[in-house]
Protein backbone atom coordinates (compact mmCIF):
# COMPACT_ATOMS: atom_id res chain seq x y z
CA UNK A 1 0.00 0.00 0.00
CA UNK A 2 1.01 3.16 -0.82
CA UNK A 3 -0.58 6.72 -0.06
CA UNK A 4 0.84 10.56 -1.25
CA UNK A 5 -1.10 12.10 1.89
CA UNK A 6 -5.09 11.57 1.02
CA UNK A 7 -4.43 9.91 -2.22
CA UNK A 8 -4.12 5.94 -2.14
CA UNK A 9 -2.05 5.28 -4.95
CA UNK A 10 -1.80 1.87 -4.87
CA UNK A 11 -3.82 -0.47 -2.48
CA UNK A 12 -2.79 -4.43 -3.70
CA UNK A 13 0.14 -4.11 -6.16
CA UNK A 14 2.41 -6.96 -6.68
CA UNK A 15 4.35 -8.29 -10.11
CA UNK A 16 6.99 -11.23 -10.22
CA UNK A 17 9.68 -11.11 -12.45
CA UNK A 18 10.71 -14.15 -13.65
CA UNK A 19 14.76 -15.68 -15.01
CA UNK A 20 14.29 -15.20 -18.70
CA UNK A 21 11.29 -13.78 -19.10
CA UNK A 22 10.46 -10.39 -20.00
CA UNK A 23 7.58 -8.72 -17.79
CA UNK A 24 5.71 -5.68 -18.94
CA UNK A 25 3.95 -3.70 -16.50
CA UNK A 26 1.34 -1.16 -18.30
CA UNK A 27 -1.10 1.08 -17.08
CA UNK A 28 -2.65 4.55 -17.53
CA UNK A 29 -0.04 7.83 -16.48
CA UNK A 30 -0.93 7.96 -12.63
CA UNK A 31 -1.62 4.38 -12.39
CA UNK A 32 1.13 3.73 -9.92
CA UNK A 33 3.55 1.53 -12.45
CA UNK A 34 6.58 4.20 -11.31
CA UNK A 35 5.42 3.50 -7.80
CA UNK A 36 5.21 0.20 -7.48
CA UNK A 37 8.79 0.15 -8.90
CA UNK A 38 10.44 2.66 -6.61
CA UNK A 39 8.65 0.77 -3.50
CA UNK A 40 10.19 -2.43 -4.26
CA UNK A 41 13.56 -0.67 -4.25
CA UNK A 42 13.48 0.89 -1.65
CA UNK A 43 13.13 4.42 -3.50
CA UNK A 44 9.79 5.20 -2.29
CA UNK A 45 8.79 4.16 1.20
CA UNK A 46 5.69 1.90 1.09
CA UNK A 47 2.75 2.00 4.23
CA UNK A 48 3.04 -1.79 3.92
CA UNK A 49 4.33 -4.69 1.68
CA UNK A 50 7.55 -6.41 1.35
CA UNK A 51 9.78 -7.67 -1.32
CA UNK A 52 11.23 -11.10 -1.87
CA UNK A 53 14.97 -11.05 -4.04
CA UNK A 54 16.56 -13.65 -5.01
CA UNK A 55 14.12 -15.64 -2.37
CA UNK A 56 14.69 -13.76 0.40
CA UNK A 57 11.67 -11.56 1.68
CA UNK A 58 12.29 -7.83 3.22
CA UNK A 59 10.57 -5.30 4.50
CA UNK A 60 13.55 -3.07 3.98
CA UNK A 61 14.58 -3.50 0.28
CA UNK A 62 17.72 -1.61 -0.69
CA UNK A 63 19.00 -0.49 -4.41
CA UNK A 64 22.80 -0.38 -3.61
CA UNK A 65 22.75 -3.87 -2.10
CA UNK A 66 20.49 -5.50 -4.51
CA UNK A 67 22.84 -4.14 -6.93
CA UNK A 68 25.57 -5.15 -5.91
CA UNK A 69 23.81 -8.81 -6.56
CA UNK A 70 22.99 -8.28 -9.54
CA UNK A 71 19.83 -6.14 -10.45
CA UNK A 72 20.31 -3.01 -12.53
CA UNK A 73 17.27 -0.19 -12.80
CA UNK A 74 16.62 2.30 -15.28
CA UNK A 75 14.93 5.43 -14.60
CA UNK A 76 12.34 7.09 -16.54
CA UNK A 77 15.20 9.64 -16.45
CA UNK A 78 18.37 11.36 -14.68
CA UNK A 79 20.47 7.97 -14.20
CA UNK A 80 23.48 9.55 -16.26
CA UNK A 81 25.39 12.02 -14.84
CA UNK A 82 25.70 15.28 -16.44
CA UNK A 83 28.82 16.25 -16.70
CA UNK A 84 30.44 13.22 -16.81
CA UNK A 85 31.51 12.08 -20.47
CA UNK A 86 30.41 8.74 -21.97
CA UNK A 87 33.05 7.13 -22.15
CA UNK A 88 33.83 7.99 -18.13
CA UNK A 89 29.93 6.20 -17.78
CA UNK A 90 31.38 3.04 -19.66
CA UNK A 91 34.90 2.58 -18.16
CA UNK A 92 33.29 2.97 -14.47
CA UNK A 93 30.51 -0.04 -15.37
CA UNK A 94 33.31 -2.21 -16.77
CA UNK A 95 35.41 -1.35 -13.85
CA UNK A 96 32.32 -1.86 -11.21
CA UNK A 97 30.81 -5.32 -12.36
CA UNK A 98 33.88 -7.14 -14.08
CA UNK A 99 32.73 -10.37 -16.16
CA UNK A 100 34.17 -13.01 -17.66
CA UNK A 101 32.00 -12.72 -20.81
CA UNK A 102 30.79 -9.87 -22.54
CA UNK A 103 27.47 -8.96 -23.59
CA UNK A 104 27.69 -9.92 -27.73
CA UNK A 105 26.45 -6.75 -28.97
CA UNK A 106 28.64 -3.79 -27.04
CA UNK A 107 27.08 -1.17 -28.87
CA UNK A 108 23.73 -1.88 -29.63
CA UNK A 109 22.02 1.59 -30.17
CA UNK A 110 25.63 3.36 -31.75
CA UNK A 111 26.29 5.61 -28.78
CA UNK A 112 29.94 5.30 -30.46
CA UNK A 113 29.68 8.94 -32.27
CA UNK A 114 29.19 10.96 -28.72
CA UNK A 115 31.48 8.30 -26.61
CA UNK A 116 33.59 11.65 -25.64
CA UNK A 117 30.66 13.89 -25.07
CA UNK A 118 29.39 15.02 -21.91
CA UNK A 119 25.94 14.05 -20.77
CA UNK A 120 25.10 18.07 -21.12
CA UNK A 121 25.45 18.08 -24.18
CA UNK A 122 23.45 15.36 -25.50
CA UNK A 123 19.95 15.71 -26.80
CA UNK A 124 17.36 14.28 -24.81
CA UNK A 125 17.13 11.09 -27.35
CA UNK A 126 20.84 10.53 -27.24
CA UNK A 127 21.01 10.74 -23.32
CA UNK A 128 18.45 7.93 -23.19
CA UNK A 129 20.69 5.66 -25.59
CA UNK A 130 23.57 6.22 -23.48
CA UNK A 131 21.20 4.95 -20.31
CA UNK A 132 19.89 1.86 -22.22
CA UNK A 133 23.44 1.26 -23.73
CA UNK A 134 24.71 0.77 -20.02
CA UNK A 135 21.69 -0.71 -18.61
CA UNK A 136 22.24 -3.65 -21.26
CA UNK A 137 26.26 -3.53 -20.67
CA UNK A 138 25.97 -3.73 -17.06
CA UNK A 139 24.42 -7.26 -18.38
CA UNK A 140 22.51 -7.54 -14.93
CA UNK A 141 20.57 -10.67 -13.34
CA UNK A 142 17.32 -8.56 -13.09
CA UNK A 143 16.95 -5.62 -15.16
CA UNK A 144 14.36 -2.87 -14.09
CA UNK A 145 13.37 -0.38 -16.95
CA UNK A 146 10.95 2.23 -16.39
CA UNK A 147 9.61 3.60 -19.38
CA UNK A 148 12.92 2.86 -21.56
CA UNK A 149 11.60 3.51 -24.92
CA UNK A 150 10.51 6.89 -24.14
CA UNK A 151 11.69 9.43 -26.49
CA UNK A 152 13.86 7.14 -28.78
CA UNK A 153 13.34 7.27 -32.55
CA UNK A 154 11.10 4.28 -34.36
CA UNK A 155 14.07 2.49 -35.24
CA UNK A 156 16.22 3.23 -31.81
CA UNK A 157 12.59 1.97 -30.07
CA UNK A 158 12.87 -1.07 -32.23
CA UNK A 159 17.02 -1.76 -31.31
CA UNK A 160 15.89 -1.52 -27.51
CA UNK A 161 13.23 -4.17 -27.36
CA UNK A 162 15.17 -6.49 -29.33
CA UNK A 163 17.98 -5.76 -26.95
CA UNK A 164 15.82 -6.56 -24.02
CA UNK A 165 14.36 -9.61 -25.39
CA UNK A 166 18.34 -10.50 -26.00
CA UNK A 167 18.87 -9.68 -21.89
CA UNK A 168 15.93 -12.45 -20.98
CA UNK A 169 17.12 -14.90 -23.53
CA UNK A 170 20.65 -14.63 -22.03
CA UNK A 171 19.28 -15.28 -18.52
CA UNK A 172 17.94 -11.94 -17.21
CA UNK A 173 14.73 -11.13 -15.41
CA UNK A 174 13.61 -8.24 -17.08
CA UNK A 175 10.74 -5.40 -15.96
CA UNK A 176 9.70 -2.98 -18.34
CA UNK A 177 7.19 0.02 -18.00
CA UNK A 178 5.91 1.70 -20.82
CA UNK A 179 3.07 3.13 -23.14
CA UNK A 180 4.38 1.63 -26.58
CA UNK A 181 1.86 -1.30 -26.94
CA UNK A 182 2.98 -2.88 -30.09
CA UNK A 183 6.51 -3.06 -29.11
CA UNK A 184 6.39 -4.03 -25.89
CA UNK A 185 3.89 -6.62 -26.12
CA UNK A 186 5.66 -8.24 -29.43
CA UNK A 187 8.71 -9.16 -26.59
CA UNK A 188 7.01 -9.55 -23.35
CA UNK A 189 6.39 -13.14 -21.68
CA UNK A 190 4.12 -11.98 -19.66
CA UNK A 191 1.79 -8.55 -19.46
CA UNK A 192 0.71 -7.13 -16.16
CA UNK A 193 -1.89 -4.42 -15.94
CA UNK A 194 -2.45 -1.90 -13.28
CA UNK A 195 -5.89 -0.43 -12.78
CA UNK A 196 -7.11 0.69 -9.55
CA UNK A 197 -4.56 0.90 -7.24
CA UNK A 198 -4.15 -3.14 -7.80
CA UNK A 199 -2.62 -5.39 -10.51
CA UNK A 200 -3.73 -8.14 -12.74
CA UNK A 201 -1.76 -10.68 -14.63
CA UNK A 202 -3.17 -11.02 -18.14
CA UNK A 203 -0.67 -13.41 -19.56
CA UNK A 204 0.67 -13.55 -22.31
CA UNK A 205 0.74 -10.97 -25.61
CA UNK A 206 -1.85 -12.89 -27.18
CA UNK A 207 -4.48 -13.36 -24.00
CA UNK A 208 -3.53 -9.93 -23.56
CA UNK A 209 -5.05 -8.33 -26.58
CA UNK A 210 -8.19 -10.29 -26.06
CA UNK A 211 -9.00 -9.16 -22.80
CA UNK A 212 -12.02 -7.32 -23.04
CA UNK A 213 -11.58 -4.63 -20.13
CA UNK A 214 -8.00 -4.32 -20.93
CA UNK A 215 -8.58 -3.76 -24.32
CA UNK A 216 -11.65 -1.05 -24.15
CA UNK A 217 -10.14 0.78 -20.88
CA UNK A 218 -6.38 1.00 -21.51
CA UNK A 219 -5.66 0.03 -25.27
CA UNK A 220 -9.02 2.27 -26.44
CA UNK A 221 -10.27 -0.95 -29.13
CA UNK A 222 -7.20 -1.09 -30.98
CA UNK A 223 -6.01 -3.83 -32.91
CA UNK A 224 -2.42 -5.14 -33.03
CA UNK A 225 -0.56 -4.35 -36.41
CA UNK A 226 2.43 -6.34 -38.23
CA UNK A 227 5.09 -5.77 -35.70
CA UNK A 228 8.64 -5.78 -36.91
CA UNK A 229 9.82 -8.16 -33.61
CA UNK A 230 8.57 -11.61 -32.71
CA UNK A 231 6.99 -12.52 -30.03
CA UNK A 232 8.03 -16.11 -29.51
CA UNK A 233 10.39 -15.93 -26.43
CA UNK A 234 13.79 -17.52 -27.54
CA UNK A 235 15.35 -20.25 -25.10
CA UNK A 236 16.80 -18.64 -22.09
CA UNK A 237 20.18 -19.50 -20.92
CA UNK A 238 20.54 -20.70 -17.92
CA UNK A 239 20.46 -18.72 -14.48
CA UNK A 240 23.56 -20.55 -13.21
CA UNK A 241 25.24 -19.32 -16.14
CA UNK A 242 24.06 -15.44 -16.24
CA UNK A 243 25.22 -15.39 -12.43
CA UNK A 244 28.95 -16.96 -13.07
CA UNK A 245 29.68 -14.16 -15.83
CA UNK A 246 29.27 -11.33 -13.39
CA UNK A 247 32.88 -12.73 -11.23
CA UNK A 248 36.27 -13.21 -12.46
CA UNK A 249 37.68 -16.59 -11.24
CA UNK A 250 41.38 -16.86 -9.12
CA UNK A 251 42.75 -14.71 -6.33
CA UNK A 252 44.95 -12.32 -8.88
CA UNK A 253 41.56 -11.84 -11.14
CA UNK A 254 39.56 -10.63 -7.87
CA UNK A 255 42.42 -8.45 -6.53
CA UNK A 256 42.96 -7.03 -9.51
CA UNK A 257 38.78 -6.87 -10.29
CA UNK A 258 38.79 -5.00 -6.84
CA UNK A 259 41.53 -2.65 -7.46
CA UNK A 260 40.25 -1.19 -10.54
CA UNK A 261 36.51 -1.11 -8.77
CA UNK A 262 37.90 0.82 -5.74
CA UNK A 263 39.86 3.29 -8.19
CA UNK A 264 36.76 3.92 -10.26
CA UNK A 265 33.79 3.77 -8.27
CA UNK A 266 34.36 5.05 -4.15
CA UNK A 267 37.58 6.82 -4.93
CA UNK A 268 36.00 10.06 -7.04
CA UNK A 269 33.45 10.18 -4.22
CA UNK A 270 36.03 10.38 -1.34
CA UNK A 271 38.33 12.71 -3.90
CA UNK A 272 35.10 15.53 -4.15
CA UNK A 273 34.42 15.15 -0.17
CA UNK A 274 38.59 15.74 0.20
CA UNK A 275 37.83 18.87 -1.82
CA UNK A 276 35.24 20.29 0.29
CA UNK A 277 37.23 19.44 3.30
CA UNK A 278 39.93 21.32 1.99
CA UNK A 279 37.74 24.14 0.80
CA UNK A 280 36.47 24.09 4.43
CA UNK A 281 39.86 24.10 6.24
CA UNK A 282 40.89 26.69 4.23
CA UNK A 283 38.20 29.40 4.36
CA UNK A 284 38.67 28.41 8.40
CA UNK A 285 42.26 29.47 8.44
CA UNK A 286 41.43 32.34 6.57
CA UNK A 287 38.61 33.30 9.49
CA UNK A 288 41.16 33.01 12.27
CA UNK A 289 43.72 34.51 10.29
CA UNK A 290 46.57 32.13 10.37
CA UNK A 291 47.21 33.26 13.94
CA UNK A 292 49.99 31.20 16.25
CA UNK A 293 47.95 29.17 18.58
CA UNK A 294 48.22 30.28 22.33
CA UNK A 295 49.30 26.80 23.59
CA UNK A 296 52.21 26.63 21.25
CA UNK A 297 53.80 29.82 21.69
CA UNK A 298 54.28 31.84 18.81
CA UNK A 299 54.08 28.65 16.69
CA UNK A 300 53.18 29.24 13.24
CA UNK A 301 49.63 28.88 12.13
CA UNK A 302 48.83 26.72 9.21
CA UNK A 303 45.46 25.53 6.97
CA UNK A 304 46.34 22.46 8.86
CA UNK A 305 46.12 23.40 12.24
CA UNK A 306 44.01 22.57 15.30
CA UNK A 307 42.13 19.44 16.98
CA UNK A 308 39.97 17.25 15.33
CA UNK A 309 36.63 19.22 14.61
CA UNK A 310 34.00 17.38 14.29
CA UNK A 311 31.22 19.94 13.71
CA UNK A 312 33.77 20.53 10.61
CA UNK A 313 32.87 17.05 9.75
CA UNK A 314 29.35 17.50 9.90
CA UNK A 315 29.26 20.66 7.42
CA UNK A 316 31.82 19.05 5.12
CA UNK A 317 29.47 15.64 4.84
CA UNK A 318 26.16 18.18 4.64
CA UNK A 319 27.72 20.17 1.88
CA UNK A 320 28.78 16.32 -0.14
CA UNK A 321 25.27 15.58 -0.17
CA UNK A 322 24.38 18.99 -1.80
CA UNK A 323 27.18 18.74 -4.12
CA UNK A 324 25.72 15.26 -5.23
CA UNK A 325 22.65 16.20 -5.50
CA UNK A 326 24.00 19.17 -7.78
CA UNK A 327 26.06 16.68 -9.74
CA UNK A 328 23.04 14.32 -9.85
CA UNK A 329 25.18 11.61 -8.45
CA UNK A 330 22.54 9.57 -6.69
CA UNK A 331 20.78 7.00 -9.41
CA UNK A 332 23.84 6.61 -10.56
CA UNK A 333 25.60 5.76 -7.73
CA UNK A 334 22.94 3.15 -6.24
CA UNK A 335 23.05 1.24 -9.46
CA UNK A 336 26.98 0.82 -8.85
CA UNK A 337 26.34 -0.38 -5.07
CA UNK A 338 26.70 2.85 -3.29
CA UNK A 339 23.56 4.20 -1.61
CA UNK A 340 22.89 6.60 0.65
CA UNK A 341 24.38 4.92 3.77
CA UNK A 342 27.20 3.69 1.80
CA UNK A 343 27.91 7.62 0.37
CA UNK A 344 27.45 8.74 4.31
CA UNK A 345 30.20 6.32 5.68
CA UNK A 346 32.36 7.25 2.75
CA UNK A 347 31.99 11.08 3.08
CA UNK A 348 32.32 10.84 7.10
CA UNK A 349 35.38 8.74 7.05
CA UNK A 350 36.92 10.84 4.28
CA UNK A 351 36.56 13.71 6.35
CA UNK A 352 37.28 12.46 9.15
CA UNK A 353 40.11 10.48 8.19
CA UNK A 354 41.79 13.86 6.66
CA UNK A 355 40.87 15.88 10.28
CA UNK A 356 42.90 13.17 12.09
CA UNK A 357 45.83 13.08 9.68
CA UNK A 358 45.60 17.01 9.54
CA UNK A 359 46.28 17.09 13.26
CA UNK A 360 48.75 14.73 13.52
CA UNK A 361 50.71 16.44 10.95
CA UNK A 362 50.57 19.85 12.65
CA UNK A 363 51.80 17.79 15.64
CA UNK A 364 54.61 16.56 13.74
CA UNK A 365 55.42 19.57 12.49
CA UNK A 366 56.09 21.46 15.69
Amino acid sequence: MKRFGETEVLKAASVHVRPGQVTVLLGRNGSGKSTLVRCALGLEAAQNGSVIWRGDATLNPRLARMAREGLFFLPDRGLAVPRQRVETHLETLRAAFPRSEPPPNQDPLDVAPFVRSRIWQLSGGERRRVELTLALLRDPVCLIADEPLAGLSPDHQSRTARALREAARRGAAVLVTGHEVELLLAVADEVVWIVAGGTRVLGSSEQAWEHPEFVGQYLGRRRPRDSPLSAAASAPAPVAASLARHAPVGVPQRGAAWLRRAVRVPLPVAASVAVIWVMLRVVLAALRGAVPLPEEGGATGSVLVGEVSLPLVAVCVFLAWIDQRRRGEASWLANLGIGPRGALLLWAGTCLSLEILAVVTSAWLR
